[in-house]
């Protein structure tokens, strides 16, 4: 933690993690029936429980690269918003694993704390840019619109930016993180010790 560039291995680790995690299953909605949903969860009990556990793991490297970047104000509740979130979303499976007979209240729940999540993933992108260059807070911002687009849209079972919202935080913390190790100072940011207002670039 003392390294802002080797912090930005920490924004590489999570990265990977989410994408394991990912890429383990895709858990089924409230617009699935409940005998496609009871099924999935008694067939990949197992699966499920590791994709859990790996994503609440990610949230580690996840927290050491978001305190990282220059601070203000609103960065840790953003990321303490993020945290607790995301423990919700990986709580909620592993409950209908073993309350199988809620699996369709659960998942209701579910797709609210999922939509939950990216509300809070528009939080975090827009707050950890307000020191960046102006280049990059525009991309930030376009990925919280992505964001927040994607979790108004969730309850209404409108799935077409299911992909594309992830995609784009991902590459969002991936440029962070590359820009972290790049950075000659190691600092995440535009300019090192500034204390107020964006940096230049």
């Amino acid at each position: 933690m003392t390294s802002r560039r080797f912090a930005g291995w920490w924004g590489i680790a999570f990265v990977v993690l989410l994408f394991v995690s990912a890429a383990m299953a895709s858990l089924p909605t409230s617009a699935d029936s409940d005998a496609a949903i009871s099924a999935f969860y008694r067939d990949h009990a197992a699966v499920v429980v590791l994709q859990q556990v790996v994503g609440a793991l990610a949230l580690a490297p996840f927290v050491l690269f978001a305190l990282s970047l220059q601070p203000n104000r609103w960065l840790r509740p953003a990321v303490f918003l993020f945290v607790v979130v995301e423990l919700v979303t990986n709580v909620i499976p592993l409950l209908i694993v073993v309350l199988p007979g809620a699996a369709r209240p659960l998942t209701l729940v579910e797709d609210v704390a999922d939509a939950a999540l990216f509300l809070a993933v528009a939080l975090f992108v827009a707050v950890a840019t307000l020191r960046q260059p102006l280049w990059l807070r525009l991309a930030a911002y376009l990925v919280a619109a992505l964001c927040v687009i994607r979790a108004l849209a969730s309850p209404l079972h409108a799935d077409f930016l299911d992909l594309v919202a992830p995609l784009v935080f991902i590459a969002f913390v991936l440029l962070m993180s590359i820009r972290a190790i790049a950075t000659p100072s190691g600092v995440i940011g535009a300019s090192a010790g500034s204390d107020s207002g964006p940096g230049g670039l």
